[in-house]
């Protein structure tokens, strides 16, 4: 036999091995078939769903506040909730302008009965800083609900602030 003959004879012998090896390994040790996660069925036997809306807050008074010649000085906003001071937002809004009203003119005390009051003094000058301008309008507060750690938020509920352009015969409605 030939040097040649040898080798083809050896690489044949090692092909037909190596197929043999694969072949057995697999077949010995084949893919196990397994569930995914997602796709077991979980039944409830009984119960029901039921939705969640975050209740609105409550507006208990409007109050204006004049000085002694009656041009405006400032509003007050007081409003009932169950939720602190974390979970409210007021916003005041006056054509296209919004503005939240920052938290710390908002002072709440309670709860009482489960329940929180929220009052906003909101003057002539803090009006003018979120807006841009306060005379001769009509700004429209509104308070929100809001459910911590969540993006869910209460229908609004709102007071009308009517300031006459001389700053004179304001309206909370």
């Amino acid at each position: 036999m030939t040097a040649r003959a040898r080798s083809s004879r050896r690489r044949l012998i090692a092909g037909i091995l190596g197929v043999s090896v694969l072949a057995g390994s697999s077949a010995i040790a084949g893919a196990q078939p397994v569930d995914a996660r997602f796709t077991d069925a979980e039944y409830a036997a009984s119960g029901t769903f039921t939705s969640f809306t975050v209740p609105p807050a409550t507006i208990t008074a409007c109050t204006i506040t004049n000085n002694a010649l009656g041009v405006f000085q400032s509003v007050t906003l007081v409003w009932t909730s169950i939720y602190p001071a974390s979970g409210i937002r007021l916003t005041l809004t006056q054509g296209a302008t919004t503005a939240v009203v920052p938290a710390s003119t908002i002072a709440t005390s309670g709860p009482n009965g489960g329940v929180y009051t929220h009052t906003a003094v909101l003057s002539q000058a803090l009006l003018a800083s979120l807006l841009t301008n306060l005379l001769g309008s009509t700004t429209t507060m509104t308070v929100n609900n809001l459910l911590v750690g969540t993006a869910w938020v209460s229908v609004g509920v709102s007071r009308q602030l009517s300031i006459a352009l001389l700053g004179t015969g304001a309206t909370c409605t």
